[in-house]
């Protein structure tokens, strides 16, 4: 988002000179939309952070798929940590750029890769339930699969970064003069690079997701009915080891669609307005000349981090083993808390006493010498 809302490029957007030019609204509405961010921020990053640790801690509690769901929140916490503020401070500060050289030469960039790496980390999981109850390619859980999850993950990673960080990374820029950050693409390359990017960050994984969503449902009835005319001596006729590893997908499959559906769904709404605004704003080069466009980039930040701040909510609302979880650690935590508190109040206690037994003794021996 980044490299895409800038509003203070060379190529056609209002710069320093042009302060006041945009809309300024009430300042009950700035106090009003400045707490929005801060509650989406901590709500999200407290709630991923939950996540790692329950999928650190206990990778069966979500799905077979908990390492996918582990690039997710990792993905989701570079969202909110990393591009929030930043597109915060873009809000507040339209005309110029007060991070510093730094920040603007080698840490926005790298921003870019998270919207990538938390789709796809959504798209392999339904590709890779489809994969299991299609054709029975993997068995649940194991060494091999757990390493050919995390191999694709790197590779998901990578090819983020290779697609939307890196070009940006070749042509950053900034201007020390103006306290400008930007990236000077020819137009044609510009519009090449945002289409791309909405391609490969949304219109692509959607389709596939979606499409293997709907074979996924069919496969999985299809299964249901078969299992359920089939006899028990038909059943044991067959290799019971295949019968129970069919059985175990569908059952993994079936939970991670409870899981994944709402998880899609919820990426399809948040995620829609900021490609359309990328697209808009690269096609339509007077875009930022309108004096309600930072209206629409806060807008559009508002719904990119709700995303990533509402997945620990899916989970909490779909999956019981989740919250069971969550209830555990929690409680393990306020245990070890107040534990320490009451031994140290114990052994206060404990001193006080003896240091009254004390006095008690030397108070008797005094009156004994009087």
């Amino acid at each position: 988002m980044s490299n895409n809302t800038s509003l203070n490029t060379k190529d056609g957007a209002p710069t320093s000179g042009t302060d006041g030019f945009y809309l300024t609204p009430p300042i009950g509405f700035t106090i009003f939309e400045l707490c929005v961010f801060i509650i989406i921020g901590l709500l999200g990053v407290v709630g991923n952070v939950i996540v790692c640790a329950t999928i650190i801690r206990r990778p069966q509690v979500l799905s077979a798929m908990s390492q996918y769901l582990l690039s997710l929140a990792l993905a989701d916490l570079g969202v909110l940590l990393f591009i929030l503020p930043v597109g915060v401070l873009r809000v507040h500060y339209p005309y110029e750029w007060v991070l510093g050289k730094a920040l603007c030469l080698y840490i926005t960039p790298i921003s870019e890769l998270f919207f990538t790496a938390s789709v796809w980390s959504i798209t392999t999981i339904a590709v890779e339930r489809y994969a299991n109850i299609a054709w029975k390619m993997m068995r649940i859980g194991g060494s091999r699969s757990v390493k050919r999850s995390r191999l694709i993950i790197i590779a998901i990673w990578v090819m983020s970064f290779v697609t939307a960080s890196l070009p940006v990374y070749i042509q950053r820029v900034y201007d020390s003069h103006g306290r400008r950050s930007y990236a000077p693409f020819p137009k044609t390359v510009r519009r090449g690079l945002v289409t791309l990017n909405a391609t490969l960050q949304y219109f692509l994984p959607l389709s596939i997701t979606t499409f293997c969503y709907q074979r996924i449902g069919k496969r999985v009835s299809e299964r249901s009915r078969l299992f359920q005319h089939e006899t028990e001596a038909e059943l044991q006729a067959k290799d019971s080891s295949s019968v129970m590893n069919t059985k175990a997908i569908m059952q993994q499959t079936k939970k991670t669609q409870r899981i994944l559906k709402p998880l899609v769904i919820l990426f399809a709404l948040t995620m829609l307005p900021l490609n359309v605004f990328n697209l808009v704003t690269v096609y339509w080069e007077k875009f930022f000349y309108q004096d309600f466009a930072i209206l629409l980039v806060s807008a559009v930040l508002v719904s990119t981090c709700t995303n990533s701040a509402a997945d620990p909510l899916v989970y909490c609302i779909v999956s019981k083993e989740f919250r069971t979880e969550i209830k555990s650690m929690l409680s393990c935590c306020f245990r070890r808390r107040f534990g320490k508190h009451k031994q140290r109040d114990s052994t206060l206690m404990n001193t006080r006493r003896s240091q009254g037994t004390n006095e008690s003794v030397l108070s008797d021996q005094n009156e004994t010498k009087l």
